[in-house]
């Protein structure tokens, strides 16, 4: 069944497709969206959905993860080869990281979670019509066993997520940035995992940990005599790496001298054992990380500038835990189901005013801080209910809103960041236009429900005429916020 338009400002209106099996689902966006001028088709399962798409040029999909006859992302997975100019946004009331980097894996052009706001699916629709196809790749049936260590269902995580399981299963090289405890290596070994390279090594190190004169060594390995010390052959990190994945933890601690030779080895794929003549080939994908400003060590010539580009091929940047503080219960809740399997110590829980402190604590040592905080509670505890009384004094801290931690202009430059990234990807023309909308459109939207859709003195605090204002509304389809429950 279909629904269409009365009127359209378009002869020939977009064909959209709605597969989801929940009555109120199809209602509310077959309703806005043909207000919105598209011709929209609904279907109730994935029979149903192939047998529109066979019948009608639907160029984008919108498909709930749970359906009587197939998942969503199957679906958005085997349509792909069947249509390949077929774009998704797959829906889900569960917005697990496994989900979320499966669901852009099997080349979804987003991923929502219900509920949502009717506008931000618009929103999505009139973006994903802009692209002429979505970017397909390969897909695998490969599951993280790391992936229950990734907890977080914020938006910040469920970014982080989608960046992953856009770039798993390519063969670029990644560069992971955040603060120490953030789980640089979670979610290297994530990548690794649900890359096509799973099935070969993860080989890590960490360039801060091993002393400089041994890091050499242990990068690149070593013959025989080589040196003092050199009693046997040993195969170094690169080698090892093989067919899979090299982790470089903490980069920006390596010495300057090494940089060069592993600039040569990514620029060339080969090197030698140190003491050695033969010339050894290497297959390994690279993914690098740091809690240093690679830019500022570059500006202070401590770190190379090629190197940097050759590693800055796909950027991700982990938030630190103070930025996603909506995640901390779902956290600390992981943390004190394992603590008690691990410790033996039974299992135990929070009291509301203890997590409340823990919420307004900054954890300068993040994920990892917490998960040792927490640990240490679970021991000197000896019910089965840790209260406030019992939190040592430095988690009576309160954190400081982002304006007083921080530099306020960078942390605008880091919230616009991936709006330039994505427009310098997709060699945009108009990029200042598209920036000053996503930030115009959000300022009048929060401003109108603040002053309760009061036009007049939303257009007084703005410094605009009304006329003005009503023109924005129209123009940006601004309309009063309708949350769905579903």
């Amino acid at each position: 069944m279909s629904a269409v338009p009365e009127s359209s400002s378009e002869e020939n209106p977009e064909h959209l497709l709605v597969l989801d099996d929940e009555k109120s689902i199809r209602w509310v966006l077959e309703r806005t969206l043909t207000q919105s001028g598209y011709r929209v088709h609904l279907a109730t399962d994935a029979s149903e959905a192939h047998h529109l798409l066979n019948q009608y040029p639907i160029r984008l999909a919108l498909v709930d993860i749970n359906l009587p006859d197939q998942d969503g992302i199957s679906f958005t997975q085997n349509v792909s080869t069947q249509f390949p100019k077929l774009m998704t946004i797959v829906m889900t009331g569960q917005g697990t990281m496994h989900n979320t980097i499966e669901a852009m894996k099997a080349g979804a052009f987003e991923f929502v979670t219900k509920p949502f706001d009717i506008l931000q699916i618009e929103e999505l629709v009139r973006q994903a019509l802009k692209v002429r196809h979505a970017e397909k790749r390969d897909s695998s049936d490969l599951k993280s066993s790391s992936e229950e260590l990734l907890v977080g269902q914020g938006q910040k995580m469920r970014e982080l997520f989608k960046s992953i399981g856009r770039v798993a299963s390519t063969e670029l090289t990644v560069l992971i940035q955040g603060e120490s405890g953030t789980g640089k290596e979670l979610i290297a070994k994530t990548i690794h995992q649900h890359s096509n390279r799973s099935r070969g090594p993860f080989v890590a190190i960490n360039c801060a940990a091993i002393p400089s004169e041994l890091l050499e060594s242990e990068l690149f390995g070593h013959e025989k005599g080589a040196f003092t010390g050199a009693v046997e052959r040993k195969r170094g990190k690169l080698e090892q790496a093989g067919n899979g994945t090299l982790f470089l933890d903490e980069i920006g601690d390596m010495p300057l001298k090494l940089q060069s030779k592993l600039l040569r080895v990514l620029q060339e794929r080969q090197f030698e054992r140190i003491g050695g003549q033969e010339l050894l080939t290497t297959n390994m994908r690279v993914i690098a990380a740091t809690h240093r400003d690679l830019e500022q060590l570059m500006q202070q010539e401590q770190f190379r500038t090629d190197l940097y580009y050759r590693l800055n091929v796909f950027p991700l940047s982990i938030p630190p835990l103070r930025e996603r503080v909506e995640d901390l219960p779902l956290l600390v809740e992981h943390f004190l189901k394992r603590g008690a399997r691990e410790m033996a110590v039974g299992s135990k829980s929070l009291s509301p005013e203890a997590m409340d402190a823990l919420k307004r604590y900054p954890w300068p040592g993040n994920v990892r801080e917490l998960e040792n905080t927490l640990k240490s509670l679970m021991i000197t505890n000896v019910s089965n209910f840790i209260s406030l009384d019992s939190f040592p004094g430095h988690l009576m801290k309160k954190g400081k809103p982002v304006q007083e931690s921080g530099n306020l202009e960078e942390w605008i430059e880091d919230k616009i960041a991936p709006l330039v990234r994505e427009g310098i990807t997709k060699n945009t023309d108009s990029l200042m236009q598209e920036v000053l909308q996503k930030v115009e459109r959000p300022l009048l939207k929060l401003l109108l429900e603040e002053t309760g859709w009061n036009q007049q003195k939303t257009s007084k605090l703005l410094g605009i005429n009304r006329n003005t204002l009503r023109k924005k509304i129209e123009t940006l389809r601004i309309r009063r916020k309708v949350v769905l429950d579903a």
